[in-house]
């Protein structure tokens, strides 16, 4: 079984770019630009991790990681400018399983979504051969 992923980004070039990498990685792939289609969306993909940027307009800070985390069994990362430590620890207050600062590389992308995955009891997807120095 493919481990299915939920890509909410709101900066349309962003968002293809994880969608492509990601689906090239071995995974089942959907994105949306905003919370209200991901809400959606959650439903019909039912997708094991949910991968979410921090700073989508319409919602409160931190409010959609932790409604996804009391509403679904996903795990989810969410992604954000902010590097310092108070990020860090509102995001796991928040039900993030990790807070992955932006920009980052496509290896620690995939590396740290099969780390959890695997966490999860899930499958971890592709081999990471691909775009090995692309980043983000």
């Amino acid at each position: 079984m493919t481990d299915s992923i939920l890509i909410i980004e709101g900066e349309p070039t962003l968002r293809r770019e994880l969608a492509s990498i990601l689906s090239r990685a071995s995974f089942a792939v959907a994105d949306v630009p905003d919370y209200s289609e991901a809400l959606l969306k959650l439903d019909e993909f039912k997708p094991n991790m949910v991968i979410i940027d921090k700073e989508l307009a319409g919602i409160e800070d931190w409010t959609a990681c932790s409604e996804l985390r009391q509403a679904h069994d996903v795990a989810i990362i969410l992604m954000g400018k902010d590097s310092s430590g108070e990020a860090w620890m509102r995001a796991v207050e928040a039900g993030a399983d990790f807070y992955l600062k932006k920009p980052f590389s496509y290896l620690v992308l995939v590396a740290r979504v099969k780390a959890i995955l695997r966490r999860y009891g899930r499958s971890t997807g592709g081999n990471g051969s691909e775009n090995r120095n692309k980043h983000f």
